[in-house]
């Protein structure tokens, strides 16, 4: 019998193209807040107990950081109530959870990345603060935990999926608006393709308990990566109408060091690299 996942946040951008890519190889049963109410806890309980899932993948939260801040007793409720809400259910019936965290728990960190599990996070805003108090909440009451934190996913428009804000998707906008791509020189972050982490997810079923970064190597700052994307797309003669740097007050550097994922063989494209082959997939060229 296919093994059953209860997917939340399943409207999202890593949601829908999850589905889409193992409809056929697990029963997944797919939920965001019109169907569970995570923050409901009877809610939470009485789905599990209908459904008895063998995994939860659990990516629901408020991810919007401007949100978050300004809004922060919501933010609890969602992104740490609701966490530990479907982590206690996992305990009462057994099932095993992915638990869907984000390079933004190094937000505050001053020294720069790339930054590996044994790092201690400082996180300086409230979406990472939840997550990096859910983290340490759902280890104390689950031993079948993994715990996974995403790099920033990018992506194109694809049907029946939803799109979010990303390095690529925002320069075809800026192309198509016929607006200046205003980048940072001083920012660095991992990029990875979501299908690239779509493509093996399942292999992180059968790797230890544990946390774990998840995304590809990047040694470009966002103005490179942007002036790259442009590269690709036939821009280069109009790169300097088309993309202008800026420098932010304060170097970001969040950049996740995956090696030790990568050796349970879960592995990824470096960015430059997996923007190119995204584009090649799409098509792309202006």
């Amino acid at each position: 019998m296919k093994k059953k996942i209860l997917l939340t946040g399943a409207n999202g951008f890593f949601g829908t193209r999850f589905i889409k890519a193992y409809q056929h190889q697990f029963d997944i049963y797919a939920t965001d807040v019109e169907q569970l109410d995570i923050t409901d806890k009877d809610q939470v309980m009485a789905t599990f107990a209908e459904i008895q899932p063998d995994y939860v993948i659990h990516a629901a939260a408020i991810a919007v950081t401007d949100f978050c801040n300004k809004h922060p007793d919501i933010a609890r409720k969602v992104n740490i109530d609701g966490a530990v809400n479907v982590a206690e259910a996992c305990r009462q019936y057994g099932s095993k959870l992915v638990f869907i965290s984000t390079e933004q728990v190094f937000n505050g960190n001053k020294e720069p990345g790339p930054y590996s599990e044994t790092d201690t996070p400082v996180p300086d805003t409230v979406y990472g603060q939840n997550k990096l108090e859910a983290e340490g909440k759902l280890k104390e009451i689950l031993d079948e935990l993994w715990i996974i934190r995403f790099t920033w996913l990018f992506g194109l428009p694809e049907r029946q999926t939803s799109i979010n804000p990303n390095v690529v998707w925002n320069t075809l906008q800026n192309l198509v608006s016929g607006t200046t791509l205003a980048e940072r020189t001083n920012e660095f972050r991992g990029l990875t393709y979501v299908h690239e982490l779509i493509d093996q997810f399942d292999k992180i079923f059968d790797i230890p308990y544990d946390t774990y970064h998840v995304g590809a190597r990047n040694d470009l700052s966002r103005y490179d990566i942007a002036r790259h994307i442009l590269v690709e797309l036939g821009q280069e003669a109009r790169i300097e109408k088309l993309l202008e740097g800026v420098v932010a007050p304060a170097t970001r550097d969040v950049r996740l060091d995956t090696s030790k994922l990568a050796k349970q063989g879960i592995t990824f494209t470096d960015s430059p690299e997996a923007i190119s082959h995204c584009l090649s997939e799409f098509g792309f060229k202006i």
